[in-house]
């Protein structure tokens, strides 16, 4: 019981930061550089591999609430991508952003600390203590890195169309694709690190 009430408010955690979020970017431009429009901004918000690893925890935290002992290959690929997603985002944001993302007021400095600390330990902890387990397999890591391709793809076309890039490293129009590509390979090869990490680590919780 304690374990589905944890996936349960991890899950809503989620859910009430990124709807706190959504109904902030609904209304108002944050930022001059952000999108004009309502819609723009909600394609611009969504694009956010910060908002979509976290929502992808939600997702199977949610799942596991009501399914714990779930096993569909869809439900480990969105997991493994919850949780590596998370991951990459507490460090890449800690590490490289926090410096120069600074939230305009104190509900969107909650909104960002949940989203790039407090939910990533979260996740992490509560898989670490409760699994589930043996639900990583290298097909499960084919299938999640086939997401970050699908993901990479469209975050280029998105900008090339409406020069709106989520993250200033991969921001073409200020660096060129040379470095952008670059940058967005060596997340793709830290997703890969971290997977695999997790897969050994699913392993020997067994």
């Amino acid at each position: 019981m304690l374990k589905r009430n944890i996936n349960l408010f991890i899950a809503l955690y989620v859910l009430f930061v990124v709807g706190l979020e959504t109904y902030t970017y609904w209304h108002m431009q944050l930022r001059s550089w952000q999108p004009a429009t309502s819609i723009g901004r909600m394609v611009f918000y969504y694009s956010f591999f910060t908002v979509l690893s976290n929502l992808m925890l939600a997702i199977s935290c949610l799942w596991l609430a009501f399914s714990p002992n779930c096993n569909r290959f869809i439900f480990r690929i969105i997991r493994l991508n919850g949780l590596v997603g998370v991951i990459i985002t507490a460090i890449v944001y800690n590490s490289l952003l926090r410096g120069i993302h600074v939230p305009p007021n104190i509900f969107m400095r909650f909104a960002n600390e949940s989203l790039h600390v407090v939910i990533p330990l979260l996740g992490i902890l509560s898989w670490l203590i409760w699994g589930p387990f043996r639900r990583i397999s290298f097909r499960v890591i084919i299938g999640s890195l086939t997401t970050m391709l699908i993901y990479a793809v469209y975050i280029f076309v998105l900008g090339f169309f409406t020069h709106y890039y989520p993250y200033p490293f991969i921001n073409v129009t200020k660096i060129g694709y040379p470095h952008a590509l670059f940058n967005a390979s060596i997340v793709m090869l830290a997703f890969i690190g971290f997977a695999y990490l997790l897969w050994a680590i699913d392993c020997l919780r067994r």
